[in-house]
């Protein structure tokens, strides 16, 4: 039998180990590797790999190649260290996004739920890590959906949920959701035990039509269609926490919590406030104002507030050591042939990869957390103006003022 050195002497190519390669060789190789398979395999081959492919200066070397054209949302808040900033996470949200959403036709499947509703649907949210939706419309009823059987997809449709339109859905934990409207209440559903003749476990009960909550263990806030916003504790559904009366002039569009301290409320006044939840007092307010502007929808992740607004544009608020201090205006993507002023109905952003926004022009924008914001893709199959969204364990959901809700799900 022949040895390998005669074997090789004979002009037949030899096998060569990744583990003899040169640093600088196989750092090149890394480079042409997409982030995905290098966490999740070649990073644990063996030790040498996973010293090497886990060094944070790789990664940020690679951020910087692909966004050094512009400020980037979370590298502008007065938290962020660039020694100690987790660039592999970075780097690794903003491919997976990017190699999906820019190729969606082919990466991901779609599916429109429709007939249910009659009515527009002015809410949609995630349950069950991503394998469920709850739909919420104008007819009164509340939808819960199954977003992984493609045949039979509506699981519920609980009829005359309230007495009004049901304007806001939010998730309060692993088993409840919350509904609002504008018969002035709201309420907590069993997620696991929602049926059409459910009955809601506490119905809490405000001073004028709901138009928004927020939750977390033991707290629930309301904003309504008027210049106040009402706390309730679950535990005692009859009383109320406290009641915010004095931080806007007129109604309060949204709400949303920042590392459970602080409530956050965006009102047609122009302005957002904050109140610090340890003395349930407002502590800031931000006015945002453009013109006849005024702020619709908000999103929180790492340091960073998204607010959108109603005429074509995107704030970003540094919510580090509780500054709220506005760090960038962004000018919104509008269609070249359309004057109309984009209203940004819906804006979310889940990881440093994408933000995904939803309007009065019909169309989902997956866009980079950039300014200027680029648009990894453009979804405009949707037919009508879009209420809300949301996006969980790689799937996405949106409503439509046409009653139907569609999913996006990534192969």
């Amino acid at each position: 039998m022949s040895s390998p050195e005669r074997t090789a002497a004979a002009g037949t190519p030899s096998t060569i180990s990744l583990d003899s390669l040169p640093i600088e060789v196989f750092l090149m190789i890394c480079e042409r590797i997409d982030a995905d398979t290098l966490i999740r395999s070649l990073m644990y081959v063996n030790k040498q790999f996973y010293d090497i492919i886990n060094d944070n200066y790789l990664w940020k070397k690679r951020a910087m190649r692909k966004f050094n054209d512009c400020n980037v949302a979370f590298m502008l808040s007065n938290a962020y260290n660039e020694n100690t900033f987790d660039w592999k996470q970075f780097t690794w949200h903003t491919e997976l996004e990017d190699n999906c959403w820019s190729e969606y036709e082919t990466k991901t499947t779609t599916t429109v739920f429709s007939g249910a509703h009659f009515s527009e649907v002015d809410a949609v949210i995630m349950a069950n890590d991503g394998k469920h939706c709850l739909s919420a419309s104008r007819d009164r009823s509340i939808c819960l959906w199954n977003t992984v059987d493609t045949v039979d997809n509506l699981v519920v449709h609980k009829v005359d949920s309230h007495l009004g339109w049901v304007w806001d859905l939010g998730i309060y934990d692993d088993h409840h959701f919350l509904s609002c409207s504008w018969d002035s209440k709201v309420k907590l559903w069993n997620t696991s035990n929602f049926t059409p003749s459910s009955q809601p476990i506490h119905t809490f009960n405000t001073d004028a039509a709901v138009l928004s909550i927020t939750s977390k263990e033991n707290f629930i806030a309301a904003g309504l269609f008027c210049p106040k916003i009402i706390a309730f504790d679950p535990r005692e559904p009859e009383k109320r926490l406290f009641e915010l009366l004095h931080s806007h002039t007129r109604s309060i569009i949204d709400l949303c919590l920042i590392e459970d301290h602080y409530l956050i409320s965006l009102s047609e006044d122009k302005t957002v406030s904050v109140c610090d939840l340890r003395t349930n007092n407002t502590v800031q307010s931000v006015c945002l104002s453009k013109g006849s502007s005024f702020p619709m929808c908000a999103s929180y992740y790492d340091n960073i507030l998204f607010i959108g607004d109603n005429r074509d544009y995107m704030y970003w608020l540094d919510c580090s050591h509780g500054l709220y201090n506005v760090l960038e205006t962004v000018n919104l993507v509008k269609p070249v042939d359309d004057s109309r002023n984009y209203k940004l109905n819906c804006i979310i952003c889940t990881n440093y990869g994408s933000i995904i926004t939803g309007g009065n022009e019909g169309v989902v924008y997956i866009l980079t957390p950039t300014n200027p914001p680029k648009v990894i893709a453009k979804i405009v199959d949707c037919g009508s103006e879009i209420t809300s969204i949301d996006y969980q364990n790689d799937t996405l959901v949106v409503g439509y003022v046409s009653s139907d809700v569609q999913v996006w799900k990534k192969k």
